[in-house]
């Protein structure tokens, strides 16, 4: 954790009933949204519902059971948050949502039994999740838990009220850098990474995040981040694989990389749909001259990356999944055979296994019984120099 980033100040039902006694709405980016308004739950569980079982997923009518909503720009379906929770959770275990925006993610612990613990820079979007979570659920089943949501405005670079190795589940949705700004612009955020002017900036704060998720994250437990891309001079800004490596470079291992299909997408829809219809049909040397609209010659994002990560037990783990940790620095084969050894000069070795009877296929391939391999002065996937010695009638086998 780092003292230069706001620290966690807890934020309780009895500060929300001040806060409303001179607020009913809130400001986020340049929507107002109500609070403090009489909850009509209509239900408090999905009607039908199926978790996922590939790594495509899609969903285009959002959730609205209990008290999810969808005039919050940019948050993550409920119907996302439950799969995560319910996959990579158990009853009554914590989980953290340190950029919890409009409090899905914990709506959803309160509804399938977790502690929920929001975190959010904002202190809007914090009020904003405790009138959302001001609710009664009291199910039948004696089994379930009794679970509490606590919120903090806090920045999630600095989560100092949270202990080391005490999160069993982190399930977030950072901002993709300054594509929607969510401090209101009468009232900027300080800290606030929406506000990043540059995306090396955003990402030294992501950075910052993943150190702090493995921090509070208990070992062999999950962290599920959703991060998505954008564009830059007509081009691919890939800024999902960007803060993947960063969480990769804090130690954690890439189990999952899920693509989630984005519906009702506002900029994308405003600005390029209509649009896309106008451009020439092959893109090659499209010819700008003379056009004063915009045109297209590029696809239209319309996905977004969800990893899951797991924070390894013990070295020895680290070791044996190495081909999903720093794949940029690492490259390894796929086959994980070890280097081939180098030396200067080939020099005959006399091979302590004696009496070995083998024969030489017709496709040249000599076979060597496997009990006899650890006895040999070489090990598999070493490169081997052949000489044929015709006049003792001889292989002489040495190191290359």
């Amino acid at each position: 954790m780092s003292e230069k980033y706001l620290a966690m100040r807890e934020i309780t039902d009895n500060d929300l009933k001040e806060f409303l006694k001179e607020h009913r709405t809130i400001e986020i980016e340049t929507a107002r949204i109500k609070i403090g308004q009489k909850k009509k739950i209509k239900q408090y569980q999905p009607e039908q519902f199926e978790l996922e079982r590939t790594n495509a997923w899609s969903f285009p009518e959002r959730g609205k059971w209990a008290t999810h909503q969808g005039n919050f720009r940019g948050n993550w379906p409920p119907q996302m948050a439950r799969n995560i929770i319910l996959r990579y959770s158990k009853l009554g275990e914590t989980v953290l949502d340190q950029m919890c925006g409009s409090g899905t993610t914990l709506i959803e612990c309160k509804l399938l039994g977790r502690n929920g613990i929001g975190v959010d820079i904002n202190p809007d979007c914090i009020m904003l999740t405790r009138d959302r979570l001001d609710f009664e659920y009291n199910p039948l089943d004696s089994n379930f838990p009794r679970v509490s949501a606590k919120t903090y405005v806090g920045d999630a670079r600095n989560l100092n009220l949270i202990k080391d190795d005490s999160i069993d589940l982190i399930a977030t949705h950072p901002p993709y850098a300054n594509i929607i700004v969510y401090s209101n612009k009468k009232n900027q955020v300080s800290g606030d990474l929406s506000l990043a002017r540059t995306l090396k900036g955003y990402l030294e704060g992501m950075r910052e995040i993943a150190k702090e998720s493995y921090r509070v994250l208990r070992p062999g437990r999950f962290c599920a981040i959703l991060v998505g891309d954008t564009r830059k001079h007509r081009h691919h800004v890939p800024i999902a694989f960007r803060v993947m490596q960063a969480f990769l470079d804090a130690g954690f291992i890439l189990r999952e990389d899920i693509m989630k299909y984005q519906w009702r997408t506002k900029s994308t829809r405003e600005k390029w749909e209509g649009l896309s219809k106008v451009a020439e049909e092959c893109w090659v040397d499209i010819d700008k001259k003379g056009k004063t609209e915009y045109y297209t010659d590029f696809l239209l994002l319309i996905y977004e990356h969800l990893f899951i990560f797991r924070k390894p037990e013990n070295e020895e783990e680290k070791k044996k999944f190495k081909l999903s940790i720093k794949w940029l620095e690492e490259q390894q084969p796929l086959t994980e055979k070890p280097q081939y050894a180098q030396q200067t000069e080939s020099v005959p070795i006399r091979a302590k296994v004696e009496g070995i009877k083998t024969r030489l296929n017709p496709y040249g391939f000599m076979y060597i019984p496997k009990s006899a391999l650890p006895s040999l002065p070489f090990k598999p996937g070493d490169r081997l120099h052949l000489t044929i010695d015709n006049e003792n009638k001889r292989l002489v086998i040495t190191l290359a």
